[in-house]
């Protein structure tokens, strides 16, 4: 028997935390949320001048720009601008992060060949964030 299909609407209500100011998140497809089989995705929303910073993790993801103007951070020294509608496909273990560059919120979606988003450890460049093993609980 084939599982379910699941259609979920984007809600009103955001996480965030206070390790990373200036973003929030919300799941779209994530287990203990919805069913999922080896994908998960949801919303991250990034406010002006704030950043999801330098990052990586062992799991491929892939961004699409919905809304906003940002830099996409790839080492400490290098970005490249991403605005809506493009789409971007992180490697496994590649340093990567978003800055919101504009007066306006960026938000994108994202996606994981994972079962949950909480599976995905996030080993950060700036070292006091590597102590938050998981940022959504913080």
């Amino acid at each position: 028997m084939n599982p379910e299909i699941q259609v979920e609407g984007k809600s009103d209500t955001w996480e965030s935390s206070d390790l990373i100011r200036g973003i929030r998140w919300q799941f779209s497809v994530n287990a203990g949320t919805t069913v999922s089989n080896g994908l998960s995705c949801g919303y991250l929303q990034v406010d002006p001048d704030a950043e999801l910073p330098l990052h990586y993790h062992k799991e491929q993801e892939i961004y699409i720009i919905i809304q906003g103007d940002a830099e996409l951070l790839t080492d400490a020294t290098s970005s490249r601008a991403v605005t809506t509608g493009d789409t971007i496909y992180i490697p496994e273990n590649s340093w990567h992060g978003i800055k919101n560059v504009s007066q306006s919120i960026v938000e994108f979606i994202w996606i994981f060949p994972t079962d949950t988003w909480q599976e995905v450890l996030y080993i950060f460049a700036n070292e006091n964030l590597n102590n938050a093993q998981d940022i959504a609980d913080k």
